[in-house]
């Protein structure tokens, strides 16, 4: 009976030292990088997406993301035969700085909240062949288009590990956006009617694209990205 309540001690102490060890290399992980799976792919406006988060105290960690897009490096549906999403001249930049907050430590999986604000310059050239100001819609040959998108978001993160160090994280989140939509440049406009305000009803897919003007709406956040611990 001794030797069986000696050797439990012994068991015990053992899986709480190695416990306290792992958990200890864990938390010692103090930076992320990241990179989204959908942003080059599952979108109208693709571009590549990697982010850098470091733990500075306890539960809280900073972060921020970048990204970058060109019609070269577009890999996703638009660019199939006759597209009408973007063109040649397409560019977009994106930068997310972001504040996270640990609700929970687990071993497999952590929790966050976090605030971001995001910042999108997108423009190109010739987009749709036709615009829609409010009052009037026009159609034209060729035009210079601008996008600028700047907003704030209420995310909550998911880290799901596949090893100690390499795993999935998934975003969700909702916010609000500005978006102001320019056309300069346009060669030949011609008004084809009156104009109409349906801009996405707080929220749609491409109407950006068409819409000329600023708007301020709800926005929807959702993203997965590949990451790295260390």
């Amino acid at each position: 009976m001794k030797c069986k309540l000696l050797l439990s001690i012994l068991m015990l102490t053992a899986f709480s030292k190695v416990k306290g060890q792992d958990t200890l290399q864990h938390e010692n992980l103090k930076s992320v990088v990241t990179l989204s799976l959908l942003s080059p792919t599952i979108t109208y406006a693709p571009r590549y997406n990697a982010g850098y988060m470091h733990r500075f105290a306890n539960r809280w960690w900073a972060g921020i993301e970048a990204g970058y897009g060109n019609d070269a490096t577009a890999i996703n549906m638009t660019q199939e035969s006759g597209n009408e999403f973007f063109f040649d001249r397409y560019r977009l930049i994106e930068i997310r700085p972001e504040i996270f907050y640990s609700l929970r430590n687990n071993a497999k999986i952590k929790h966050l909240v976090s605030a971001e604000y995001f910042y999108i310059h997108h423009t190109d050239t010739q987009i749709r062949n036709r615009y829609n100001t409010g009052n009037f819609e026009y159609s034209f040959d060729s035009a210079d288009y601008k996008r600028i998108k700047t907003g704030v978001n209420i995310n909550y993160t998911l880290l799901f590990y596949f090893t100690e160090k390499f795993g999935l994280l998934t975003k969700t989140g909702f916010g609000m956006k500005r978006r102001e939509v320019t056309y300069t440049n346009v060669k030949n406009p011609v008004s084809i009617g009156t104009g109409y305000n349906d801009d996405e009803s707080w929220f749609g897919i491409y109407n950006y694209l068409e819409d000329a003007g600023t708007k301020t709406n709800a926005n929807f956040n959702f993203d997965m990205k590949l990451f790295y611990r260390f």
